[in-house]
């Protein structure tokens, strides 16, 4: 930005040059025309040789030769615009083969800045942060395509719960063997009033599916949902939406790259794994078996384990306070 946005500045430099350069008045007369301090005008003179630098007043090859000097003015450009506010220098400011190593990844790999900003770390010792590696990118106009809308425009209002089934969040645990590969995917549901939660683990991730989990959940709490918030996964894509619009349940999706939408939910799902599931989950144990696992817990959270976020009652105990 520019140190000064009036917009007469330019003008009023012109006018100042005409009157030093052209007619020969002294510096300091200039500078009282003008109201301003005469070091002021010399900054103003110096800016306008490097403007001018170009234009040749004199002949070298015909130095006798008489050159008419008002002629010579009428090629020079005497507009001065304002510069801008930035430092020319910084101490902190980061290196030149910086920038042109994180410029050669991005078009050597075509990832984001995160993928970047990891390779500079781990593969050429670099020290240097996140938001600097995107700075440069964005300078350089690098940076990926433009993004995708945070809130969808038919995104209805979050309500604030104060009663059963107002508003719940589900989401989706992904996990992944190590050794085979095979995933399974736990579906997990909470009322954001009691805490009530309903947990499903399956083999597959689709939309019919998730959309069934919510029913059942439903019917596990013995109170109506009145809206669902889900993030933007594929199982909760538009099939799920109109299975649950038929059942007069609204829809609510959370914004782009905003996890703690799902607060609740998240945090949930961190319980889960740490008290029930772990972080890994091998081939070799059958689907059946951890579903028997996942009941046994889910009980306990609902009528035993208290929570701090509902004063320290357990979610029947809410349940059957509403």
């Amino acid at each position: 930005m520019a140190y000064s946005i009036n917009p007469n500045l330019p003008n009023a430099r012109a006018i100042a040059m005409k009157l030093l350069i052209a007619e020969h008045l002294p510096l300091q007369v200039v500078a009282n025309r003008c109201g301003v301090h005469r070091s002021t005008i010399w900054r103003w003179k110096q800016k306008w040789d490097e403007i001018n630098k170009n234009v040749q007043f004199d002949n070298p090859n015909r130095p006798n030769r008489i050159f008419s000097f008002k002629h010579k003015l009428l090629a020079c450009k005497w507009l001065i615009a304002t510069g801008s506010s930035r430092p020319h220098t910084c101490s902190h400011a980061i290196s030149d083969s910086i920038v042109r190593r994180v410029m050669e990844l991005r078009y050597t790999l075509k990832r984001c800045a995160e993928v970047v900003w990891h390779y500079l770390t781990t593969e050429d010792g670099i020290r240097i942060s996140l938001s600097s590696v995107r700075r440069i990118l964005k300078r350089n106009h690098a940076f990926d395509g433009a993004r995708k809308n945070r809130v969808r425009p038919d995104n209805p209002k979050r309500p604030d719960p104060t009663y059963p089934g107002e508003l719940v969040q589900t989401d989706t645990i992904h996990y992944i063997c190590p050794t085979s590969k095979k995933r399974r995917y736990v579906y997990t549901v909470i009322d954001l009033y009691s805490r009530l939660t309903y947990v499903e683990i399956h083999d597959h991730i689709r939309p019919g599916i998730a959309a069934d989990v919510i029913f059942r959940a439903q019917a596990y709490g013995c109170f109506a949902f009145h809206m669902v918030q889900a993030d933007n996964g594929p199982e909760y894509s538009r099939y799920f939406e109109q299975r649950l619009r038929a059942e007069g349940i609204q829809i609510r999706h959370s914004r782009l790259g905003r996890p703690n939408d799902n607060a609740h939910i998240e945090r949930y799902n961190r319980t889960i794994q740490e008290e029930c599931l772990g972080s890994r989950i091998s081939s070799k144990v059958a689907t059946a078996g951890l579903q028997r696992k996942i009941d046994e817990y889910t009980k306990f959270y609902n009528t035993k384990r208290v929570h701090l976020g509902i004063q320290l009652r357990t979610p029947i105990e809410m349940l059957q306070r509403s």
